[in-house]
């Protein structure tokens, strides 16, 4: 009887032990000045990923927001289906919902400057890409998300900013 409470106790802790190894996804950070617009800079960077020959880049959804009071434009990236107002009936992972064949529209919000700027987003964004003006001729961009499709978007970045 002691034996068993004792293998029992052991494979409990090692159980437990093994649960709390999990696989971590890396994350990337990346900032630098661009020169450009940042409205025309986002809609190159939307553009090009949706047109990336990577199934995976190509599938993300994407949350533009415009903030012409401080002259900026978020981009938020949502894996395939997890963009906030996707439901069963229109989820590109279901096979009876209604889906447009087209490649996602992006949806962008513009807000006022007198709007609250706190809006939060959803949790489980692929990245966020952040374009401030500085001056007429250059933005400031803050690239934060997981590390595959955060080094491919910036990589567009710096392609749609040579243009």
């Amino acid at each position: 009887m002691n034996k068993s409470i004792v293998v029992f106790l052991a494979s409990s802790c090692l159980l437990s032990a093994c649960a709390s190894i999990g696989l971590e996804e890396k994350t990337e950070t990346y900032g630098a000045k661009f020169t450009g617009n940042h409205n025309t800079l986002a809609r190159c960077v939307v553009n090009s990923l949706q047109s990336d020959s990577r199934w995976l880049i190509r599938g993300l959804q994407y949350d533009v927001r415009q903030y012409p009071g401080i002259e900026a434009t978020e981009i938020y990236a949502y894996p395939s289906g997890s963009l906030p107002g996707t439901y069963a009936r229109n989820s590109p992972e279901n096979p009876d919902a209604v889906i447009s064949y087209n490649p996602p529209v992006p949806v962008t919000h513009t807000f006022s400057p007198a709007a609250n700027y706190s809006r939060k987003a959803a949790p489980g964004y692929s990245f966020l890409l952040t374009l401030k003006r500085t001056d007429n001729s250059t933005v400031v961009a803050t690239l934060a998300g997981k590390r595959y499709e955060a080094r491919i978007a910036w990589e567009k970045l710096k392609a749609c900013s040579a243009d």
